[in-house]
């Protein structure tokens, strides 16, 4: 298992915890989680904002808490804000 980032995106922790190491298939868990394809591959890609109803559908997918994946994408977009706000300090 490839060492994640310390603070790592939804994306990352389905394929890292669910696709990769059951072999389970991008269109497989998208089904399994009733999210359709484009919009699972945008979850993976961490291009779609995850809110209550997708935290909910990943829960019930992957026999999780909706709360994981809601915190876990809070955490992230709040991370990723202060990135760039560093980044932008940095530049002026």
């Amino acid at each position: 298992m490839q060492i994640l980032s310390s603070n790592p995106s939804v994306g990352d922790i389905i394929h890292e915890l669910y696709l990769k190491p059951t072999h389970l298939s991008v269109e497989g868990a998208a089904e399994l989680c009733d999210i359709p394809l484009e919009q699972f591959q945008r979850i993976l890609d961490g291009t779609e904002t995850i809110g209550y109803e997708l935290s909910y559908k990943l829960a019930q997918g992957f026999n999780t808490s909706y709360s994981f994946w809601l915190n876990m994408a809070q955490d992230y977009a709040a991370t990723d804000k202060t990135d760039q706000q560093d980044d932008n300090d940095v530049s002026n």
